[in-house]
C-alpha cells in the first residue's frame, strides 16, 4: 500500500472513531476535515485545555486552533494504531480529570 493511501485509511478511520465518541460520549463536536487536516470542537475552552493535558499526559500531542477548537494535523507516516491511541484516549478522557 502506498503512503498516500495508507494516510487516507487511517484518517477515514479516525474520523470514524470520532464520529462514535461524539455519539456515545457526547465530548466532542463538529467533526470536520479530510487527510491529515481534521478538526473537531468541545463545550468549553476550559474543557479543551483540560482535554488537551490529559492527551498529552497520556502521550498524544495535539493543537488547540481556537479556543474550544482541536486541530489534528498527523505526519504522514499516520497510521490506524495511531489513531487507535486518540480514540482511546479520547474515550478514557473524563470531564472531572484535574489538569496542570
Amino acid at each position: 500500500m502506498n503512503q498516500l493511501a495508507m494516510v487516507s485509511d487511517a484518517s477515514t478511520f479516525l474520523k470514524v472513531e470520532l464520529n462514535h465518541i461524539q455519539r456515545d460520549k457526547g465530548l466532542i463536536t463538529d467533526i470536520r476535515g479530510n487527510g491529515t487536516f481534521i478538526g473537531f470542537d468541545v463545550e468549553s475552552s476550559e474543557l479543551a485545555e483540560s482535554m488537551r493535558s490529559w492527551l498529552q499526559k497520556n502521550g498524544i500531542q495535539v493543537s488547540r486552533s481556537g479556543p474550544r477548537t482541536f486541530g489534528l494535523r498527523p505526519s504522514l507516516v499516520l497510521e490506524p494504531k495511531h489513531c487507535a491511541a486518540l480514540r482511546d484516549a479520547i474515550t478514557a478522557f473524563h470531564p472531572n480529570h484535574i489538569h496542570h
